[in-house]
């Protein structure tokens, strides 16, 4: 097995994201902004090839993500030798590259549907002016919370990015009563992406209320056409500013997109029947793969 693994640097962003763009589709989990926000939580490794990114996850026990770079011109009999071994278990692999490793390993990649992981495409222009029939609860929401509060949008500066830091701690002290460690994790890993958010290219706002941010979202441009929506908060005390950042985020700094991934529901019935009700276009959907090179 090759142990050239090290942790990520953010130095390598700009890179990685050469290799990223060209898989065949983008999930959120091969994003360098979620492996940053939760390498001490998982303990992601990266190994460097000339064709491809191998990731790893050494926390709680080890496990392979799918590598990044172009999936066609690999020999994956090889190379997932050379990298996992004879045997190992992969998570969130998008079908495309399953498809491509069942052509080449057959009976060798033994893939499981992990509808948990599945991840939202909405149509941006949907959802940046919620217009028409099918928008109209979510549209309410928003004009209800328009009469109840000032509030104005902002889009994402360096000088609020403190600001913002407190709003996430906020956030995690007021949701996060009974301190569950992925929400303590998830909390120290925005932190870690709002030091540097400017260096991953990342772009946001918030929403301003008597001179003090009340819910922020920061994103992430992948492709011309497709942005993927990392973080969206607001304290809890107002009701509709989800809905209400959501749309005007969209609206004023990401109508250029076509698509946003909102990422998935990790089998969460609330957020599951939430995201539903925005109506989304498609998925990534994504397996589990049991690799076993003597099957």
């Amino acid at each position: 097995m090759n142990e050239s693994y090290k942790p990520l640097d953010v130095s390598q962003y700009g890179k990685y994201r050469e290799f990223w763009l060209r898989c065949d589709e983008y999930s959120s989990d091969m994003s360098f902004v979620v492996l940053w926000a939760w390498q001490d939580f998982f303990g992601y490794e990266m190994s460097w090839e000339p064709e491809l990114i191998w990731m790893r996850q050494t926390k709680p026990d080890l496990k392979w993500l799918a590598p990044v770079g172009n999936w066609h011109r690999a020999d994956w009999a090889e190379q997932l030798r050379t990298h996992a071994g004879d045997e190992a278990d992969f998570i969130d692999v998008p079908k495309s590259l399953v498809r491509i490793w069942q052509e080449q390993l057959g009976a060798k990649i033994a893939a499981v549907d992990d509808r948990d992981s599945y991840e939202y495409l909405y149509n941006v222009e949907e959802l940046a002016t919620l217009a028409g029939n099918k928008h109209m609860k979510r549209r309410n929401r928003v004009n209800k919370f328009r009469r109840e509060f000032n509030a104005q949008y902002k889009t994402l500066t360096p000088e609020m990015t403190e600001e913002i830091k407190n709003l996430q701690r906020s956030w995690t002290h007021d949701e996060n009563e009974f301190m569950t460690r992925m929400l303590t994790a998830e909390g120290e890993g925005i932190l870690r992406v709002l030091d540097h958010w400017r260096e991953m290219g990342l772009i946001g706002g918030a929403i301003e209320l008597d001179g003090r941010l009340i819910s922020y979202t920061l994103a992430e441009p992948v492709t011309p056409e497709l942005i993927m929506i990392h973080y969206e908060k607001g304290l809890p005390e107002f009701h509709e500013v989800y809905q209400v950042i959501n749309k005007d985020f969209l609206f004023y700094d990401a109508r250029s997109y076509k698509i946003a991934n909102r990422e998935e529901d990790m089998g969460d019935p609330g957020l599951r029947h939430a995201k539903l009700a925005y109506l989304p276009c498609g998925y990534v959907e994504k397996c589990n793969v049991h690799w076993n090179a003597n099957a």
